[in-house]
């Protein structure tokens, strides 16, 4: 009992270390693009995804018996079950407009992970009231449900955001004969990156809950994972913000082609940062290729972004 103690701390002590190591060092990039700017959906979406800098300081606090309160740990554990609840939500809602944008609004593709997510967020919400600091939880269904759709999920965001990513890098190509950075590219790494931490964490978490046995080591590695997958996800936000800065800085209004093929380019944008519209989002390769004809197009590769001016 004593080395699972302390194994229980050690991984609770690590995860705080992390978190808030990481927080510290996109602090300068926080406050530019999110305190420095105005309020939109992201915003709020960015501070839950930061809930485990309480979160997990609570619990540490908890199992250590250092409130000395009425509420019980097993109170302040469904406490903090409840924020993990709000930072779930938040990374559920930035993978599916996140796929929504690149699929162009491809509506199947949205009603299959917001499907996911809804089931996922309400089994979130279902395994709450059984949590508990020792043992396993009360409501094991709802939380090895909850496991395995995480995991779907997952692998089903990663496939289709890489393989619509993949897709549009070859028609780029064809349409200006070199590579470039700039949207696509953006989700393409935060999905690969995300994909090849996160899904080693939830995997083994299903493995976890169905082979170890009951109470600690089956939530091993829950301190590590949903706050990781909010660590990866705030940072995929902050990115998305400065590539909304440096278009505002580049070619302010004229970001990104303006026409019928660019509606599901500029989609993300409406969905994370509604009063930014469609001002810029994935490149038109139709317009692109038309421009790239009449020999009337400029590209500005300011921070690593390509921003397109069409008929300027």
């Amino acid at each position: 009992m004593a080395g699972i103690n302390y194994l229980e701390y050690e991984i609770q002590y690590a995860s705080i270390v992390l978190i808030w190591y990481d927080w510290i060092l996109m602090l300068p990039m926080e406050i530019k693009y999110i305190w420095g700017a105005k309020i939109r959906v992201s915003t709020v979406i960015y501070i839950l995804c930061h809930y485990a800098l309480l979160a997990n300081i609570l619990y540490i606090l908890a199992i250590s018996n250092a409130f000395t309160d009425s509420l019980s740990c097993d109170t302040w554990y469904k406490i903090i079950g409840a924020l993990s609840v709000l930072g779930r939500t938040a990374i559920l809602y930035t993978f599916i407009a996140r796929t929504y944008a690149v699929w162009r609004q491809n509506r199947i593709a949205y009603a299959y992970l917001a499907t996911l997510g809804i089931i996922c967020i309400g089994l979130d919400i279902a395994h709450v009231p059984g949590l508990s600091c020792v043992g396993s939880s009360t409501i094991p269904i709802a939380n090895d449900l909850l496991s395995i759709l995480m995991v779907i999920f997952e692998f089903s965001s990663a496939i289709l955001v890489s393989v619509r990513c993949i897709q549009t890098f070859k028609e780029l190509r064809r349409a200006d004969g070199r590579p470039r950075r700039g949207f696509w590219d953006l989700h393409f790494e935060q999905a690969i990156l995300y994909f090849s931490f996160i899904s080693i964490f939830t995997t083994a978490s299903v493995i976890l809950d169905f082979r170890a046995s009951a109470g600690f080591y089956q939530r091993l590695l829950n301190a590590l994972t949903l706050p990781l997958s909010g660590l990866l996800t705030s940072r995929f936000i902050l990115y998305l913000r400065k590539c909304d800065d440096l278009a505002a800085l580049g070619l302010g209004s004229q970001v990104a082609t303006r026409n019928s093929a660019a509606e599901g380019g500029g989609i993300l944008s409406t969905i994370i940062n509604p009063d930014f519209g469609s001002e810029w989002g994935p490149v038109d390769v139709d317009g692109l290729e038309r421009a790239r004809r009449g020999g009337n197009y400029d590209h500005d590769l300011e921070g690593g972004m390509e921003i397109s001016e069409i008929d300027r």
